[in-house]
Order: structure tokens, then C-alpha cells, then sequence
């Protein structure tokens, strides 16, 4: 059903894994990671930071609760991020007017001036992996992860009956 090309030239037949989900995600995170790793380092950031920015750069005043909540991270993680953010002079939380309990998050000028970097670095990565591959087919990809990942958020993640196992 499915073949891979390994580096070496040799084909590696995959069968029904051509066809699943988690497979072939970790395939790609595994195999984007050195060129995202690169832009990172070149940016000056480190891992979770990148998705933290840009969703407050898109959400302008998003809660700390929300923003863990939008790039599936537990919220200590996000409070250590969004601190480390803060000392650089990313990004500035502001405490609700409505709800005193909670922090509004949003970017800093030069949080700004940092995403627009990021947003044209990535750009250009997706250009290079996306060779050869037609725009229609590319907006195709992105309209049907987004949709998968919309789905997954809405019920919260939940394994059906009986779980399934990550392999």
C-alpha cells in the first residue's frame, strides 16, 4: 500500500501504516525536526515557544487557562513559558478587568517584531517541504489536519472505548 524511500535508496514497504495517523505524525515530526531545530535556534527560542507567540500574537489578550488549552500543554508548562517570554520582553500579561483572577497575554513590540520573523521563516521551511506538491493539494492537507484537530479538541481528547495503543 505504502512505500518509503529511506536515504541509503532502499524501498521499505509499510502497508496499512501508510494509512495511520500516528505514524505517519511521528514520521514527520521526526523527519522536520533538524530544519525546525535550526529556525528555532536561529530565532534565539526554544521548544513550545514558537506555538505559544503565535497564538497570543492571533489572540490578543488570551488567559493563561486558554492559551495551554489552544497548544495542548498543561498549564505549569505554559506559566514557565509564558515568564521566560516575559523576561525577554516578548510578551507582557496584563490582569483582567473582568475576572481579577486572571492574566491577559499579548505580545510586546518586539513579540511582534519576533512572530513576523518566525511567520517568514516558516514560510519559507513549508515551501521547501511542500516542493512539487500543487497548492490545491497543500490547502487540501492543512484544511483536513485542522479540521482532525478541531474534531480531537472538542471531545477533549478522549481515547475510545478500550484506548488505543500508540504503535
Amino acid at each position: 500500500m505504502g512505500q518509503l524511500r529511506l536515504p541509503s535508496g532502499e524501498v521499505v514497504e509499510v502497508g496499512w501504516l501508510a494509512a495511520d495517523l500516528p505514524f505517519l505524525t511521528r514520521t514527520l515530526r521526526f523527519l522536520f525536526r533538524p530544519e525546525s531545530d535550526v529556525m528555532r535556534r536561529d530565532l534565539g527560542l526554544e521548544p513550545g515557544e514558537i506555538g505559544i507567540l503565535a497564538v497570543i500574537a492571533q489572540n490578543p489578550g488570551i488567559s493563561q487557562n486558554g492559551l495551554a488549552s489552544s497548544v495542548v500543554l498543561k498549564k505549569s508548562a505554559v506559566t514557565k513559558v509564558v515568564q521566560a517570554l516575559e523576561k525577554r520582553g516578548l510578551v507582557k500579561r496584563t490582569r483582567s478587568e473582568t475576572d481579577r483572577r486572571s492574566n491577559e497575554l499579548s505580545l510586546t513590540a518586539e513579540g511582534e517584531a519576533m512572530c513576523q520573523r518566525m511567520r517568514a521563516m516558516s514560510a519559507d521551511l513549508h515551501d521547501v517541504w511542500f516542493d512539487g506538491v500543487p497548492e490545491a493539494d497543500r490547502a487540501a492537507f492543512f484544511d483536513v489536519m485542522f479540521r482532525l484537530v478541531g474534531r480531537l479538541a472538542e471531545r477533549g481528547g478522549e481515547l475510545p472505548r478500550g484506548g488505543v495503543d500508540d504503535d
